[in-house]
């Protein structure tokens, strides 16, 4: 994570819907602030999570972001402007953890994506989940092998590491073991969704 300009903090990116447990928000100039229903985040704020917490965010473009308990991720570069769509952006980046997404009205995926560790994802107006273990997906039973994990629940989603570009679609689950891996289509619902699933990001999805 990269410090950038100051002044691309004071755009503003989205808003907290719900925050189940305990979150807090790191600017970039290291100022952390409780996370609560309400809370606007910044373009380059951290989002965090504790054990057992969640957090709901609704972006400007109407983007839904659930982030999953022991997580952190940063809001590296959004704007969404209806008059100047060409202006518009959202770049994500998943330090820690998991989370759960529904797209929203920025389409153009050149301009859209969420890097982790492992892989940089893409997306095609999709709903989609994604947990990062790194020896510290100890609430699954066994624990799994390092990587990153996939759920594509909606439309399609890209996977890109050095190896390559891959897409998946509706329905299936992939895995990535390393940033130099291919990442692989699993035939069974892996344990990090099976065991511990991320609750739906957009709020209509569980009867709010």
């Amino acid at each position: 994570y990269k410090r950038q300009d100051l002044a691309q903090a004071n755009n503003a990116a989205g808003d907290v819907l719900r925050v189940t447990g305990r979150a807090t928000v790191t600017s970039p100039d290291g100022q952390i602030r409780t996370v609560e229903k309400g809370s606007e985040i910044k373009s380059t704020d951290i989002v965090s999570t504790s054990a057992r917490s969640y957090v709901r965010m609704k972006m400007q473009d109407e983007t839904y972001i659930m982030v999953r308990p022991d997580s952190r991720m940063v809001i590296e570069d959004f704007k969404y402007s209806e008059k100047k769509p060409e202006e518009s952006r959202g770049f994500f980046s998943l330090l820690k953890g998991g989370f759960r997404a529904v797209t929203g009205l920025i389409k153009d995926k050149k301009k859209y994506r969420y890097n982790t560790s492992v892989a940089t994802i893409g997306i095609r107006g999709t709903e989609f989940s994604v947990r990062v273990c790194a020896y510290d997906c100890y609430d699954i039973d066994p624990v799994p092998e390092n990587g990153l994990f996939l759920e594509v629940l909606d439309h399609d989603v890209t996977i890109t590491t050095t190896a390559g570009e891959y897409t998946f679609t509706k329905g299936q689950f992939a895995y990535v073991a390393g940033s130099d891996s291919p990442a692989v289509t699993l035939n069974n619902v892996p344990d990090v969704f099976d065991q511990n699933p991320i609750p739906p990001a957009d709020p209509s999805g569980c009867g709010e």
